[in-house]
């Protein structure tokens, strides 16, 4: 249970910081700022996407 708490709160902080690099990229005035904040945004898809797999595959492996 600890290990599902403490990726839901990993998973919300990295969501956060991927919707900043959204902010960042909507609001730039630099192609490298922008794509800095997209690369952050999809880091942070990516990252969430792990986190769900690795919690699939938790409970598969508890069956």
């Amino acid at each position: 249970m600890t290990d599902f708490v403490s990726s839901c709160a990993i998973g919300a902080r990295v969501s956060l910081l991927g919707l900043g690099g959204l902010f960042m990229a909507s609001r730039a005035h630099d192609v490298a700022v922008h794509g800095f904040g997209l690369g952050v945004f999809l880091f942070a898809v990516l990252f969430v996407f792990v986190l769900i797999k690795r919690g699939y595959d938790a409970a598969a492996s508890r069956r």
